[in-house]
């Protein structure tokens, strides 16, 4: 990557990192109490009042508010992308594919649904000249086939084909998106190696194996402790050969009895996260809060245009996370204390 462009993206996402929510930002926004008194906050006191300039207060509705803020995700990060060298565009461009697959899936899902009868998956506008195929035509599509045909000579189409439900079967969407992620997870590592070498292949690698065996350690919690699931039907839903972890540490935490026995094996892994089963309700927190202060390290600290790209990705999206559970703490009533719990910053 050409020195200016390198230099490009350092800056303009050092930039945008420095107008990140503050704590005293959280605090005021802990203390709204309904969606038009968060939104006139954010428009006036954040870096969010373009994006929500044109939201009417008095007509503020939460579905509206959440397609903004990931709209504003999107438009972030193509500010990025736009000064990435010809030769790297393709490692920027990875997230597109992640949308593709969020597109792909809701729109299965609906197609097989009971409750299908038109509804539609919303297209974003923004998207459209990014995308590997004709999103648009997501639209018109109406039955499993003809999701195949448009789909037909692309990455997705094989997995499509290999769960299509057959007869009266329903579609496991699960295991279809455990196969689209397998595909996914492969194209990023492969463009890694394939664009990058050194130390800076080494720190991205080591950015997406920590988030990719930290959603690893989250499933085998959660299947333990609330599916009962056997080692084998745990590991089935798992990608082992991303992990850090040893593979023997792994294998213990896939064969530990139960929920339990999982989190004082975790307590001597290189996560060492020494809590008790009644403080790990929410598990998710604590992987993603690994996962955002080993993001923020390198974002402070990294010279590399491409590291500093990814981890201001992942940094940015718990900001916007967190924008949104205090959205959905407003519509049901929470205390900011217990909204509080759920945020990372």
């Amino acid at each position: 990557m050409s020195s200016f462009s390198s230099n490009a993206i350092l800056a303009k996402a050092r930039s945008m990192y420095s107008r990140r929510l503050t704590e005293q930002n959280y605090e005021e926004l802990l203390k709204r109490r309904n969606l038009n008194d968060l939104v006139s906050y954010l428009k006036s006191n954040t870096a969010y009042s373009d994006i929500l300039s044109d939201l009417k207060d008095v007509t503020v509705h939460r579905g509206q508010l959440e397609a903004l803020l990931s709209k504003e995700t999107f438009l972030r990060l193509n500010r990025l992308m736009r000064f990435a060298s010809k030769k790297e565009l393709e490692f920027y461009q990875l997230g597109i594919m992640e949308l593709e697959i969020q597109l792909i899936l809701t729109k299965a899902r609906l197609i097989v649904s009971d409750y299908y009868s038109g509804y539609e998956v919303e297209i974003p506008t923004y998207l459209k000249k990014y995308a590997s195929f004709n999103l648009y035509g997501l639209i018109s599509v109406n039955s499993y086939d003809g999701l195949l045909l448009l789909l037909k000579g692309t990455k997705y189409y094989e997995p499509l084909l290999k769960y299509k439900p057959k007869d009266d079967e329903p579609l496991d969407s699960n295991m279809l998106e455990l196969e689209f992620k397998h595909i996914y997870y492969s194209e990023y590592v492969e463009t890694v190696k394939r664009l990058f070498k050194g130390n800076k292949r080494k720190d991205l690698l080591t950015m997406i194996n920590t988030s990719i065996e930290l959603q690893n350690i989250t499933k085998i919690y959660r299947l333990k402790k609330y599916f009962h699931a056997t080692p084998d039907q745990i590991r089935e839903t798992l990608f082992l050969e991303y992990s850090r972890i040893p593979r023997s540490m792994m294998n213990e935490l896939i064969e530990a009895k139960d929920a339990s026995e999982f989190l004082r094996k975790l307590s001597t892994s290189p996560y060492k996260l020494y809590v008790d089963d009644h403080e790990f309700v929410y598990i998710e927190y604590y992987t993603e809060k690994i996962k955002y202060n080993l993001a923020k390290r390198f974002m402070r600290f990294s010279t590399d245009s491409a590291l500093v790209y990814m981890t201001y990705k992942i940094v940015f999206q718990v900001e916007i996370d967190n924008l949104k559970h205090i959205i959905e703490g407003l519509r049901y009533g929470e205390t900011s204390d217990q909204i509080e719990s759920m945020l990372i910053y």
